[in-house]
């Protein structure tokens, strides 16, 4: 063997070493995201940084661009070649929606809906459950999930003080909605926008809105039944007529300093509705992200807010920052090769031209493997790393397969409290309210109903892929 041979052979071992590196830190990193009480934020920024610095000094880093991440052109400068792992669009759309979720909330518009369905509701824990299960769902489809739960969560809390009824079932039902919920937009939760964003040139919002509601429905309806079945003697709970005249008798708008405000509120989110309803139409230039940063400018103006003041107040910077880095994170790990062997064994199901058998066995491979990983290893993480294989995958592959892909990234979040931060906000809240709920009593509690979401989820991509949709 040549002296060029044996350097290529200890080069390629080299890298190899290096990628399992870069893997143990990334896992070690997710692993420090698990633990209760630590700075999301700065554990994934400094995972971000020292995986990114081994990258650079360690491995040829525009040869893992290319081959792995599949860059037509690779920028010189390493800081820009990792700024295109960022999904800009994604950060767009996070950052102008945490601004219309503080505007309308400044203007009292979800208290004023609080309070309407108390008095609609009349208190009825049956009702009022599936109320707020309903106000989530609609939220989640086009605010942030975390945006939603501190909102419905803390209300809910609330409500289920002033009738004297155990908040348990209902915040968790709230929290299990804000993914649910999450499903049927592809602005609704982080898994949904980088898949979107792959699929742009075939996807709209109307078409994704008709893959993805229709199986939205169907878990609510599911998830209902379910906090029926397991909550039975703190729901159906008779409440004394005394009780509901007297919530009969709540006037909304009485804590509310504007009735305008919130009629402002209704035409800033119908602006914002509309405009994502135009992005669907062919051959226009605007797409969601530019929509959503619009309507933020139209809420700024129409409220004669202080830009400012939401600046520094309204935009969740540390969420922003914590989802720059897991881009760059998950970047770095697909440019290293980590997922080669698994794009491979996918790749080899399929084929060079994918039959629908094929693509059958993918998903039920994704779908088994996405609600554990995308349960532990939480649900941004693992739709990022399902991205990188999806992009990886031959041409000619179904929507179905694709829907499948983007199921596997937002329903194992329902698993654990550590899949989704809807679910750890749920849990924290119930424990500030004096409700505590541990890690196994979540997982005992809400597993046959998460099980019943993934075989459903793998159920309805197969149906789609065999029916060539």
């Amino acid at each position: 063997m040549g002296i060029g041979e044996q350097l290529a052979g200890i080069l390629g071992d080299y890298d190899y070493i290096m990628t399992i590196i870069i893997v143990i830190i990334v896992l070690a990193t997710i692993l420090l995201l698990m633990k209760e009480g630590v700075d999301a934020t700065k554990i994934t920024v400094t995972g971000a940084l020292v995986v990114a610095l081994l990258y650079l000094i360690f491995m040829d880093w525009e040869a893992g661009f290319i081959d792995n991440l599949e860059y037509e052109v690779v920028p010189h400068n390493y800081l820009e070649a990792l700024a295109k792992t960022v999904n800009v669009e994604a950060i767009v759309i996070i950052f102008s929606v945490s601004i219309i979720v503080a505007i309308t909330k400044g203007a009292g518009f979800f208290d004023f809906i609080s309070l309407s369905m108390v008095k609609l509701t009349k208190g009825d824990p049956k009702k009022l459950i599936v109320a707020l299960g309903g106000l989530t769902f609609f939220v989640s489809m086009f605010f942030d999930n975390l945006s939603a739960i501190i909102l419905l969560g803390s209300l809910t809390v609330v409500i289920c003080k002033q009738l004297e009824i155990d908040p348990k079932p209902f915040v968790l039902f709230v929290g299990i909605n804000t993914i649910i919920g999450g499903l049927p937009t592809p602005v609704s939760s982080l898994p949904n926008i980088i898949f979107y964003n792959l699929y742009a040139g075939e996807m709209n919002f109307i078409r994704f809105m008709a893959y993805m509601l229709p199986i939205a429905i169907i878990f609510f309806g599911l998830a209902t039944g379910f906090f029926f079945l397991i909550y039975k003697k703190e729901i159906f709970i008779k409440v004394p007529e005394e009780k509901k005249e007297q919530l009969g008798r709540i006037n909304p708008w009485s804590g509310i300093e504007s009735r305008m405000n919130i009629w402002k509120s209704i035409i800033l989110l119908g602006i914002l509705f509309v405009g994502f309803l135009l992005t669907s139409i062919e051959g226009n230039p605007i797409d969601v992200a530019l929509v959503a940063l619009i309507t933020t400018m139209i809420g700024i103006f129409l409220f004669r807010a202080d830009l400012k003041h939401y600046l520094e107040e309204g935009v969740e910077w540390n969420i922003v920052v914590f989802f720059v880095a897991l881009f760059v994170l998950m970047g770095v790990l697909t440019a290293a090769g980590a997922l080669v062997p698994l794009n491979t064994i996918l790749g080899g199901v399929l084929g060079e031209e994918p039959t629908i058998s094929g693509q059958i066995l993918v998903a039920l491979i994704i779908g088994v493997i996405g609600l554990p990983i995308t349960g532990f290893l939480n649900g941004s993480s693992a739709a990022l790393v399902f991205s990188y294989i999806f992009k990886s995958l031959p041409l000619g592959i179904s929507t179905g397969l694709w829907i499948g892909f983007v199921l596997s990234g937002n329903i194992g979040g329902a698993l654990t409290p550590l899949g989704s931060i809807t679910i750890l906000m749920a849990l924290e809240i119930l424990k500030r309210e004096g409700y505590p709920m541990s890690f196994l009593q979540y997982v005992k509690r809400m597993l046959p109903l998460t099980l019943t979401f993934s075989v459903l989820s793998i159920g309805y991509s197969m149906i789609l892929i065999a029916l060539g949709l």
